[in-house]
């Protein structure tokens, strides 16, 4: 008799056994801010992602696109490129943010150089965030009210990861975030970087992504 070979859904369940063995870890997983990051350390390049919000356990898949990964890393070569390495540390999604509702990892976080060794930071000072199908909805809502509740930082971004635009808050003279962001599109613009003293250039940031398709 040919043995089924097929491992790609437990028997009964429909669900492949990766998925199931990845919400038995959420279901286990600590709530406590400290504890989580312990324990996400020790799991996250295995099994994805984990961030903690309001108590409850989530998990991205680590697999992203090639924009999406040349979006970051222009960011990233940015960043490193115009700030002292001295005054501020650029970390890209394996370096966890502290928010006042849980633990983020946000795609990209500049904050204030340390020496000591951590596991995250609760003073950002710049956040941006990529888009991609599975987290559109939260860099939006979700993140967007996390990130902004968090006294040190000062600019969020939002780029796509298909043309060139972005969506930036920054927090203005009063401590307050606009209601709505600044959109941008094309290469020709800049984003001002409060508190870093720096702008990012749209050409910069979206080198080797293509142009919005024209619409005749």
């Amino acid at each position: 008799m040919q043995q089924n070979t097929n491992r790609g859904f437990q028997e009964g369940t429909g669900r492949q056994p990766d998925l199931i063995r990845r919400e038995d870890l959420i279901n286990s997983a600590p709530t406590e801010p400290e504890a989580f990051l312990l324990w996400g350390a020790q799991r996250q390049r295995e099994e994805g992602k984990f961030e903690l919000s309001h108590g409850r356990v989530t998990c991205d898949m680590i697999w992203t696109s090639r924009y999406h990964a040349r979006v970051c890393g222009n960011i990233l070569r940015e960043l490193l490129r115009l700030l002292d390495p001295d005054r501020f540390d650029v970390s890209a999604a394996d370096f966890a943010v502290r928010t006042p509702f849980g633990v983020r990892s946000p795609d990209v976080v500049v904050d204030h150089a340390n020496p000591r060794r951590e596991l995250s930071t609760s003073g950002p000072i710049f956040i941006a965030e990529v888009l991609s199908p599975s987290t559109a909805g939260k860099d939006f809502t979700e993140k967007l009210v996390e990130y902004t509740a968090i006294d040190s930082l000062q600019t969020y971004l939002i780029c796509s990861q298909d043309e060139p635009r972005t969506w930036v808050w920054a927090r203005q003279g009063d401590l307050s975030w606009p209601k709505l962001p600044q959109e941008l599109a094309g290469r020709d613009g800049v984003i001002a970087v409060g508190g870093l003293d720096i702008e990012l250039s749209m050409a910069a940031i979206f080198r080797g992504i293509p142009d919005a398709p024209t619409v005749e």
